[in-house]
């Protein structure tokens, strides 16, 4: 019973291939001379191409807005977000990539696509294709809300 409990467990190997991207991507992002801390992920993977106000951002991450933040002064700090004057409210600002970040986003990009021509390597592109797309699918339906009859 214990080994058919494994081998329907989707944890473990989401989890590795979890693992394995973050790593690919950590190590990509050095190469090209690239220096992010993992929690600065909640910032970049988030942040939409437009910038939005620090709240958004919080909430989007589902982070604090003090923790947020620190987050976004730190990566203003290294030159890879900038604070500019909200066009809808003079007295707030927003956060945005600055050219160091777009170019960051553009690095991540190709990383992602490099990682994708690995996996489809190993397991062919109709195989990884059609993976990703049914945990997608899988995704959206756990996340979706329970209907209250």
């Amino acid at each position: 019973m214990r080994r058919t409990a494994r081998r329907k467990s989707l944890v473990h190997p989401l989890q590795r291939l979890a693992v394995d991207s973050r790593d690919r991507i950590r190590a990509g992002l050095e190469a090209r001379g690239h220096s992010l801390q993992p929690a600065h992920a909640g910032v970049i993977v988030h942040l939409d191409g437009a910038g939005m106000r620090l709240t958004g951002l919080a909430e989007r991450a589902g982070m604090s807005k003090q923790a947020m933040g620190k987050l976004v002064d730190e990566l203003e700090k290294i030159g890879y977000l900038e604070r500019v004057p909200d066009p809808d409210d003079g007295r707030a600002k927003r956060v945005r990539f600055s050219r160091s970040g777009r170019r960051l986003l553009q690095d991540c990009g190709e990383i992602v696509d490099d990682i994708w021509a690995h996996y489809a390597a190993l397991v062919g592109e109709t195989r990884l294709a059609r993976m990703r797309d049914t945990a997608e699918l899988l995704f959206r339906r756990v996340d979706a809300p329970t209907p209250r009859g």
